[in-house]
C-alpha cells in the first residue's frame, strides 16, 4: 500500500513539473482591433496535479494546472474555446477583454469553463501564476 501511494505521489509530481509549451493561435491580430482572452484555472485541491488541456479554434494552446492562467490576443469574430472534453463558440468583439474560469463541476468530466465578470477575473489573475 505504501509503495502504491509513493508511486502515485511521484506521478503527480512528474505531471506537475512536465514541460508545457504555450502554443497560441498562429495569426497575430492587429493590436488596435484585438480582443484579449484570459483563461484562469481555479486553485482548488480537487484535480490539483492534473493539467487540463485548453483548446482554441480546435487546437491545443496550453495545459493549465490549478492556480494558473493564460492571456492572449485574438482577431474579433467567432472562435471556439474550451477544454479538450468540451468546447463552445464565443463572439469576441474588438478591443474587449474576456475572462473565463475553469472550475470543478458535477458533470462526468469534473471540470467546466465559463465566462466570468471582469472584476472577478482581474482578482483571480492577481493571485494566479501566468503560463508563458
Amino acid at each position: 500500500m505504501q509503495i502504491r501511494l509513493a508511486l502515485m505521489i511521484l506521478a503527480l509530481i512528474f505531471l506537475s513539473c512536465a514541460h508545457r509549451e504555450l502554443q497560441l493561435p498562429e495569426s497575430t491580430p492587429l493590436p488596435l482591433n484585438a480582443s484579449q482572452v484570459n483563461i484562469i484555472r481555479e486553485s482548488r485541491f480537487f484535480g490539483f496535479g492534473l493539467p487540463l488541456t485548453v483548446m482554441f479554434d480546435d487546437a491545443i494552446i496550453c495545459s493549465l494546472q490549478a492556480g494558473e492562467y493564460v492571456t492572449f490576443a485574438v482577431e474579433p469574430g467567432f472562435h471556439s474555446l474550451g477544454l479538450s472534453e468540451s468546447t463552445f463558440t464565443v463572439l469576441f468583439a474588438q478591443k474587449q477583454k474576456y475572462y473565463f474560469l475553469i472550475n470543478t463541476s458535477h458533470n462526468r468530466f469534473g471540470f467546466e469553463i465559463e465566462r466570468i465578470d471582469d472584476r472577478i477575473g482581474n482578482y483571480l489573475i492577481s493571485i494566479a501564476t501566468v503560463v508563458e
